[in-house]
């Protein structure tokens, strides 16, 4: 007696439910032991052989990887990094330029309303804790 079988004879069920159940049962249960059947080939050599072949894709992956990372993610970082060094360069030689020109002081900036709101005093004071007094307003002043 198949597996589908049995659960529809024990399942306590009259004759005609279990024959309008039994198709559903039948294909439920041919899928759940198809899960349990093993994917791998059935023989020791078609088994050593399916594991070499899969060592050898994944090596080739990795060198794939590998190569990537080396000539493609290091190299872009680096001309990244020096594309965006020229940038910062350029604004702190702007942001100098505006401190010689006001006589050694930040450049007066527009206070707005929703600017700097503090509702209670940090515990190290009014500024943030990355205060610098070269590119922020010094709160504790304000």
């Amino acid at each position: 007696m198949s597996f589908a079988r049995s659960i529809v004879r024990s399942s306590g069920l009259g004759a005609g439910a279990r024959a309008r159940l039994s198709p559903l049962v039948a294909s439920q249960a041919q899928t759940t032991s198809r899960r349990f059947q093993s994917v791998y080939p059935t023989t020791g050599a078609d088994f050593i052989a399916e594991r070499r072949h899969q060592e050898e894709h994944a090596a080739k992956s990795a060198e794939l990887w590998r190569r990537i990372f080396y000539y493609v993610c290091i190299p872009g970082t680096i001309v990244l990094g020096i594309y965006i060094y020229g940038i910062e360069a350029e604004h702190i030689h702007h942001r100098d330029h505006e401190i010689e020109e006001n006589g050694g002081q930040l450049p007066e900036r527009t206070q707005y309303d929703y600017n700097n709101i503090r509702k209670k005093p940090f515990p190290w004071g009014n500024n943030s804790i990355f205060f610098n007094p070269k590119a922020n307003v010094d709160m504790s002043e304000a």
